[in-house]
């Protein structure tokens, strides 16, 4: 309402003024000081909305676009040192990200690494020499035990120390107990490929343990399941597989299974399109509107939208794997907006 009525006041006054000028100078004076002092108190209040947002948004672009439109504004020392502020924290990544690819670390050095951080209670994922945001976080929270620079990056001397430490077998340390850094090495010591894992989490789904992706990673969904199961069958609950265990897990899977397993193919297809969790979301919805799910849509696909997947593939004369190829996103797409 302020919004609106301040505009018709200004516009108002403006009007009012020409009137009277003519036929008092004084009047007329006096009144354009009014729609004066109306113009100045928009600009400010238009000054004051575009800084709000502009501090809600916290990147530089905005404070380079708060600085271009008020360069002498209100705000402008403070938007000068909240910029200066982040570039210096941008170069200081850059700087670190710079200094790291010079190393030159192979994909083995790589995997040494993560098997480290993973034994020192780090990191929680898949041993694939990818330094993705789980092993930047590792990284950074390694760095900040050893009262370090944390920019989640590694430097020549960090990256020797681990690769050092990685090449033996690492003692418990206070980042887990015993019993479950000791179980941490053992699956470890496995080497287990990304094929390998998949095929554990598709087991534990199977037998109903939902490890929130099939992806490879052993992430904090796949920890949790693992522990689950381990719990049903009176193991030791680490959250970590032995060979025996994944020989178990796999023999109760095969004998729940109703043949309806899907190819180890179809599964690599749909992990190499790479979707994001918000592309997912957006296929749990055309799912939806189609009537195959229902339920809560999180971007995960576990037994339920494996389902509704396999039912959609089956109706429109498909392979029921459950898991989706490239064209068949398309086709679901199209589908979902008719």
């Amino acid at each position: 309402m302020k919004r609106l009525c301040l505009p018709l006041m200004i516009a108002s006054a403006i009007v009012f003024t020409s009137h009277m000028a003519r036929a008092d100078p004084d009047l007329g004076e006096m009144v354009g000081t009014i729609a004066r002092t109306l113009l100045e108190q928009q600009q400010v209040a238009q000054e004051g909305a575009l800084w709000e947002g502009v501090v809600e948004n916290g990147s530089a672009a905005a404070y380079r676009q708060y600085l271009n439109t008020y360069p002498d504004g209100a705000h402008a020392r403070d938007a000068r040192q909240r910029l200066s502020n982040l570039e210096a924290g941008t170069s200081t990544g850059s700087n670190a990200a710079r200094a790291e690819a010079q190393l030159g670390l192979t994909q083995a050095n790589r995997m040494i690494i993560q098997r480290r951080l993973a034994a020192l209670g780090h990191y929680r994922s898949g041993i694939d020499g990818d330094f993705g945001a789980g092993t930047r976080q590792a990284i950074a929270g390694w760095q900040k035990s050893r009262r370090l620079s944390v920019t989640g990056y590694l430097n020549a001397n960090q990256s020797r120390v681990l690769l050092e430490g990685g090449r033996t077998p690492a003692a418990p340390t206070a980042g887990l107990n015993n019993s479950a850094s000791s179980a941490a090495q053992v699956e470890l010591e496995l080497g287990l490929t990304r094929n390998q894992r998949v095929q554990i989490q598709r087991d534990l789904m199977t037998l109903g343990y939902d490890p929130k992706g099939v992806d490879g990673l052993f992430g904090a969904g796949t920890r949790e399941a693992i522990q689950l199961w381990q719990r049903s069958g009176n193991e030791s609950v680490t959250g970590y597989v032995t060979a025996s265990q994944i020989r178990s897990l796999q023999t109760s899977a095969a004998a729940r299974d109703t043949g309806a397993t899907p190819s180890r193919a179809a599964v690599i297809d749909e992990q190499l399109l790479g979707l994001t969790p918000t592309e997912r979301v957006e296929i749990q919805q055309q799912l939806v509107r189609l009537g195959y799910l229902t339920g809560r849509l999180d971007g995960v696909f576990g037994s339920a939208s494996r389902k509704a997947i396999g039912r959609w593939q089956g109706d429109n004369g498909m392979a029921e794997s459950g898991y989706l190829t490239a064209e068949q996103v398309r086709t679901l797409q199209r589908q979902g907006r008719v």
